[in-house]
């Protein structure tokens, strides 16, 4: 019985690991591309002298 139970168990796990590489899709991609410029976007400072006051990083 223990046998039969420890091979669903991994019969299971077998199965979401096909399911997750199916429904995987393209890789994540992260950052700006080469010679691409970020736009501009604010922040709220909360250290240094700045503390409290929302500024425009370009």
């Amino acid at each position: 019985m223990r046998s039969r139970s420890i091979v669903g168990l991994s019969a299971v796990v077998a199965s979401i690991v096909m399911v997750g590489a199916l429904h995987a899709g393209d890789a994540v991609k992260s950052g700006l591309a080469l010679g691409e410029v970020a736009t501009p976007f604010d922040i709220d400072d909360v250290t240094g002298p700045n503390k409290g006051r929302t500024l425009c990083y370009r």
